[in-house]
């Protein structure tokens, strides 16, 4: 019977210089030539989108991006879903309130004291108090009215108007959670969760068509547009189910607010 020759046991050394050797090859597989193809691949068949979705203005200046909400509060403008990322969709600031749905804060809002400048010196003197978290009720209330959708109060909101006639919202705020009467507020129109509620991102760039639709005839009436024009713009700026499937349509904010303006 012939015998296997017997082969050397390999050393320490040889099991280095494999083992260098396969990381060396890896290393220039999975961070080198992989990610060039995977970039080449991406610039090629959707280059819009592999950069970011940018939008760019007539002189070429990025503007924003499709799939980033901005922050718009003039009533010209459709108006984004609320935001906890940061001040207001701050891409730096990206996550959402952390508020369960049974918590005071995130239904009736909070205040906070406030101070101001001494104007005999020294240490700063107690100022008015702030809205620290307006929370879904307050929410509400801005929403209605700013929408002209009806609704009822009880008690009166004259109750908590300031010098002006405008709703004071720290008073509401502290009405909400008032023991002895707190302030109520009914739609008599259901208002969407997206216009009162912020998305887990606070980017969201997308609204509800329901959403939509209730800030149309504002809209249509600050311009002075036939609201047949807004709804068309709104049923062109909507990016509907994937697949016909996956997900809501979603009305892109920016991207419409693009298109009123042009």
């Amino acid at each position: 019977m012939n015998q296997l020759s017997e082969q050397p046991e390999p050393t320490i050394l040889t099991h280095l210089r494999i083992s260098i050797v396969a990381t060396l090859v890896l290393a220039v597989i999975v961070c080198g030539l992989y990610p060039v193809v995977v970039w080449g691949l991406s610039q090629l068949l959707f280059h819009d989108r592999a950069n970011g979705s940018l939008i760019t203005d007539k002189d070429g200046k990025v503007i924003g991006s499709r799939l980033l909400g901005q922050n718009f509060s003039d009533a010209k403008y459709f108006h984004p879903r609320p935001s906890a990322a940061g001040s207001g969709y701050d891409a730096t600031a990206s996550g959402g309130s952390n508020l369960g749905p049974t918590s005071s804060k995130l239904i009736n809002g909070t205040t906070k004291p406030t101070t101001q400048p001494n104007p005999k010196g020294g240490d700063p003197v107690a100022g008015p108090d702030a809205v620290d978290f307006d929370g879904i009720k307050l929410r509400i209330l801005h929403y209605c009215v700013e929408n002209n959708i009806p609704f009822d109060a009880k008690p009166s909101l004259d109750k908590f108007r300031d010098a002006k006639g405008e709703v004071d919202d720290v008073k509401v705020v502290k009405a909400f959670v008032d023991d002895k009467e707190p302030l109520t507020i009914t739609p008599k129109l259901p208002i969407p969760a997206d216009a009162v509620t912020a998305s887990g991102s606070g980017l969201d760039p997308h609204i509800s068509l329901a959403n939509a639709d209730l800030q149309a005839k504002r809209i249509a009436d600050v311009r002075k547009l036939d609201i047949a024009l807004v709804r068309k713009l709104i049923e062109q700026n909507t990016d509907h189910a994937s697949l016909g499937l996956l997900g809501e349509p979603g009305v892109n904010v920016v991207m419409l607010n693009l298109a009123l303006d042009k």
